[in-house]
């Protein structure tokens, strides 16, 4: 017998109840899935053949470890969408043989079509491992439908009566207080995570390379600086006006070098490495395989102040010699090895490559590493300025006014230390920095939006309840964290996505809702 009949003597009403359930079971199911597997959010366009090559790369095998431990996972991870799913097709009175057909030629067919998004767009491996056990997740959502779905449906309408008297104002209110509390006590201590409290005083400064001579960068590069603190919008706008960087402020240099004249302050020294003598022409130094340049020993005293401050400013001015460079090719680096750094900025094909490490991003500084796109599309010489003020990185290219500015608080620095265990790498770039911040949205304002739809709100109380919470939230944080700047286009995503969810709540509640709960009459 269908769980549908077995909940209520009201068929009917059951029918239009688990539908509105299975609705919602099934968008926070696809949520769920969309979250695992297209996470980093990082998309991005192969060139050539290389699609079909990463299509060609589907892992085949059956029998490994790795697959066998990630089996179970992923067989849970789409239970929630074939329960769901199940119970929007058995409220059509289909049959249920065609209903577990659906369910699992529909999680086979999600599950393939996620697969090939990781092999084309991101920097993920695809299984065939992966598509059985997601599509055996789906069969186990349905079976568990129709052999314990009365029982669900009856747990769900207890939940539902035990639940009503929270929902009064003055016991939700304070709940939700609460719920933001610890929202907020997370973001704050995200905020440690931040620093560059684990830096490393034993790396080297190597510029054009890796200390294993296997990162190499080919092109000029003209001058190059670091300060321990972030410059101001003003002071990089000086520097893209002509000034002398210790005109702007010589005594937070940490590390300056200008390779067009012999007679500058370069420091601390640095030793040519490769064959014979480095290049050095008007423009610069030329870097390649066989030339680049290493500090004497480890840059320590640099490390040590930009740790202490946990800020910096780095300049340069390069010309790339190739636009198809990979490794990242290493232009400066503060590294050991090509897994343990302080920073590095890096070339990958037109893209510049920023790594920083400290407790968020972990001792390679790859988890996020910082993708900036098409900053080498020509081979001309390019000033670069990159300032860190412990929650935001900001570069400007060729101009104060063409920035690109990457925010690490706390939407990003939340979802970056909560990804999937698969994911060994991460960049972060424009695109994914949107998708984390209307996740953090999400969580910080669905409850209150599906409140404020039980509850019918409208006119001014409507209008106060859609733009107070992200208002007090951004106050909140501006305040709470050193360096977070209210963000006036963050207020008003947090109004436009709770007025989002307010909507959809009140679609899913349906025109029998009000009948149920009687809106305010609790």
């Amino acid at each position: 017998m269908s769980p549908i009949r077995r909940a209520t003597p009201d068929s009917s009403l059951a029918a239009a109840q688990i539908t509105r359930w299975s609705w919602l079971i099934l968008a926070l199911g696809l949520l769920l899935i969309l979250y695992t597997t297209l996470f980093p959010f990082d998309f991005f366009v192969r060139t050539g053949p290389s699609a079909w090559e990463a299509l060609r790369g589907f892992d085949l095998t059956l029998d490994r470890a790795y697959v066998l431990a990630d089996f179970s996972r992923n067989v849970v991870l789409f239970i929630p969408f074939g329960f769901g799913l199940s119970g929007l097709l058995a409220a059509r009175q289909r049959k249920t043989g065609r209903v577990v057909a659906w369910v699992a030629a529909s999680g086979f067919v999600l599950s393939a079509l996620m697969e090939g998004v990781q092999a084309v767009a991101l920097l993920r491996f695809p299984a065939l491992a992966d598509v059985l056990a997601n599509g055996l997740g789906a069969v186990v959502g349905c079976g568990l439908f129709y052999l314990a779905g009365g029982w669900i449906w009856q747990r769900v309408e207890w939940l539902q009566v035990r639940t009503r008297p929270f929902l009064a104002p003055r016991r939700f209110l304070p709940l939700y207080l609460l719920y933001l509390s610890g929202w907020l006590a997370v973001s704050v201590w995200l905020q440690t995570m931040t620093q560059l409290s684990n830096w490393d005083g034993r790396f080297p400064l190597i510029v054009g390379n890796e200390q294993t001579r296997d990162r190499s960068w080919r092109g000029t590069l003209r001058q190059f600086y670091v300060a321990d603190r972030a410059f101001s919008p003003a002071e990089v706008a000086r520097l893209f006006a002509g000034e002398e960087v210790t005109a702007v402020d010589g005594s937070s240099l940490v590390a300056s070098y200008d390779f067009t004249r012999a007679d500058a302050p370069n420091f601390p020294p640095l030793v040519e490495q490769g064959a014979s003598v480095l290049p050095r022409t008007a423009d610069g130094v030329a870097l390649s395989a066989e030339h680049w340049l290493e500090s004497e020993g480890a840059v320590t005293a640099v490390s040590n102040a930009l740790a202490a401050s946990s800020q910096l400013t780095l300049g340069l001015e390069a010309a790339s010699g190739d636009l198809d460079q990979e490794g990242p090719a290493r232009l400066v680096s503060i590294s050991g090895d090509p897994y343990n750094r302080n920073l590095t900025v890096g070339q990958e094909g037109p893209d510049l490559v920023f790594r920083l490490r400290m407790p968020l991003t972990g001792e390679n500084g790859r988890q996020p590493e910082l993708i900036i796109p098409n900053v080498f599309t020509d081979e001309q010489m390019h000033h670069i300025v990159v300032t860190y003020d412990g929650t935001a990185v900001r570069l400007a290219v060729d101009s104060a006014d063409n920035v690109y500015a990457i925010e690490l608080l706390p939407a990003v620095a939340l979802f970056t230390k909560t990804f999937p265990r698969e994911v060994d790498q991460m960049r972060l770039n424009r695109g994914n920095m949107a998708v984390f911040r209307l996740l953090y949205t999400l969580c910080l304002f669905l409850p209150w939006a599906a409140w404020l739809a039980w509850r019918r709100q409208r006119d001014l109380w409507l209008a106060l309840g859609l733009i107070l919470p992200p208002l007090l939230w951004e106050a909140a944080l501006s305040w709470l964290i050193r360096g977070y700047a209210f963000q006036t286009g963050y207020v008003v995503l947090g109004v436009a996505e709770t007025a989002v969810l307010y909507l959809l709540f009140t679609l899913w509640q349906g025109s029998s809702a009000g009948k149920v709960a009687g809106g305010r009459d609790v």
